[in-house]
């Protein structure tokens, strides 16, 4: 049977435009293979969503890092299941453009991240979450309300002791420099793919260049207690 052949970009156009009709706010359950429940469901993933439901006394000890490099550029995700000792690391960068897919293999497999599972030992899994209550119980000098998609920053979503803390930390600042869970969680990525390095100062709207946008919408967040909020769009426009 011949394959049958579409072009990208009427993929695209209905990826998005479906993923537009839900209007990014539905609730996730820890998966982001398929592009379009991804688009539709990535807030309440990022905010751990799916951890922050299950989290009761007696739940198990779970913890979803998200480091977003740029969101055009790299998103990082690392997911601590400490009853199961496991590390699921899953990496989101932009994937090389192709003219057409082929119906004969999964059209959904060009978007999806990198996704792998590292079987952790009891000591790995305490040190992991050590430095991660170590760095929660750290005075902060800074406590950020809006985050900038273009920025560098962890989003840390937590069910530990049955109660459920969220947190986030920027780039650049003391307490970003100063956490210790990102190198315990480096060490143990077994991905193959080099972390997206933080530029030396943070950008702001007015620094907005669609050039490196990559096809890409930027997005204000707005930090919550136990989750974000999706804000406005942002772009050239905006600075004017």
């Amino acid at each position: 049977m011949k394959a049958i052949r579409f072009p990208l970009v009427a993929i695209l156009v209905v990826v998005s435009g479906v993923a537009l009709l839900t209007g990014c706010t539905a609730s996730s359950t820890g998966e982001i293979d398929n592009p379009v429940l991804r688009r539709a469901t990535w807030i309440d993933f990022i905010s751990a969503g799916d951890i922050r439901q299950n989290c009761r006394p007696g739940a198990a000890e779970r913890i979803r890092f998200v480091l977003n490099a740029n969101r055009a550029e790299q998103v990082r995700i690392y997911d601590l299941n400490a009853a199961n000792e496991t590390l699921r690391i899953r990496v989101l960068t932009p994937k090389q453009r192709i003219d057409e897919i082929r119906l004969d293999n999964s059209i959904t497999r060009f978007f999806n991240p990198s996704d792998m599972t590292v079987r952790l030992s009891e000591r790995d899994t305490a040190l992991i979450l050590s430095a991660y209550r170590k760095d929660l119980a750290a005075p902060r000098s800074e406590l950020p309300s809006e985050l900038l998609t273009e920025w560098h920053f962890w989003l840390v979503g937590a069910c530990l002791d049955g109660k459920f803390t969220y947190d986030a930390w920027v780039n650049p600042g003391r307490d970003f420099l100063a956490l210790t869970f990102p190198e315990n969680l480096l060490r143990r990525d077994i991905s193959n793919i080099p972390l997206n390095l933080p530029p030396g100062e943070r950008l702001t709207i007015r620094d907005y260049n669609p050039e490196r946008q990559q096809g890409y919408d930027h997005y204000i967040l707005h930090l919550r207690e136990d989750r974000v909020i999706l804000g406005q769009n942002y772009g050239l426009d905006k600075s004017k």
